[in-house]
C-alpha cells in the first residue's frame, strides 16, 4: 500500500506487508507513524495511525482506519467506512462522513457537515456551516452557526449537554424534498 498525494508524489515510508508470503490476506493493516502532506490526502484502509494526519489539503479516508491523534485538513475531510479519532478532529472546509466515525475529543468545521451514517462525538462538535443528517449524530455538546437538518424518518440527533443552534433546525422526510 502507499500513500499518494494529489500532486503525484508517494509516500514510500509505509509499513506495506502485502507482499509477504505470509500475509497475503488484503485485510491485514496497515500502520503508519503519522501522516503529513502540503497537498491533499487519499488514505486506504485497514490502517492504523499512531500518530496525526494533517493536510493542506483535502484528506479522504476510505475503509477502516484508526488514528490516535489529531486530524487536520485545510481543505475537506471526506470518510467513506469505519473511522476512529481518539484526539481532534478539524476541518477547514467541509466534513463529508458515509459510513461510521467516532471521536473521543473535540469537532470543528468550518465549513458543512454531512452525515450518512453515524458520527459519534464524546465531546464538542462546531460547525460553522449548515449540518445536513441522514443517519446518527450524537454529542456532548452541538454548536451550529447555521442549520441543522435531518432527513428521514429514521434520521435524528442526540445532545447531551447544551444545543445551540442560530439557522433553522429543519426535518426533510425525503432526500428530494424542497
Amino acid at each position: 500500500m502507499l500513500v499518494t498525494f494529489a500532486n503525484g508524489d508517494v509516500d514510500y515510508n509505509m509499513q506495506d506487508h502485502s507482499m509477504d508470503n505470509e500475509a497475503t490476506n488484503t485485510g491485514v493493516v496497515k500502520k503508519k507513524k503519522s501522516v503529513k502532506s502540503n497537498t491533499s490526502i487519499h488514505l486506504n484502509g485497514p490502517m492504523e495511525v499512531d500518530g496525526s494526519v494533517k493536510s493542506m489539503g483535502s484528506v479522504t479516508f476510505l475503509g477502516d482506519i484508526a488514528v490516535r491523534d489529531r486530524i487536520e485538513a485545510y481543505g475537506n475531510i471526506e470518510v467513506s467506512g469505519n473511522m476512529t479519532c481518539q484526539d481532534k478532529i478539524k476541518s477547514f472546509g467541509n466534513m463529508d462522513v458515509a459510513g461510521y466515525v467516532c471521536c473521543t475529543d473535540k469537532v470543528k468545521i468550518f465549513g458543512k457537515l454531512t452525515v450518512n451514517g453515524h458520527f459519534e462525538v464524546y465531546d464538542n462538535i462546531e460547525v460553522w456551516g449548515a449540518v445536513v443528517i441522514q443517519g446518527y449524530m450524537k454529542c456532548k455538546t452541538l454548536t451550529a452557526y447555521a442549520s441543522v437538518t435531518t432527513v428521514g424518518d429514521d434520521s435524528y440527533y442526540e445532545v447531551e449537554e447544551s444545543e445551540t443552534v442560530w439557522g433553522a433546525k429543519m426535518v426533510r422526510r425525503t432526500e428530494h424534498e424542497a
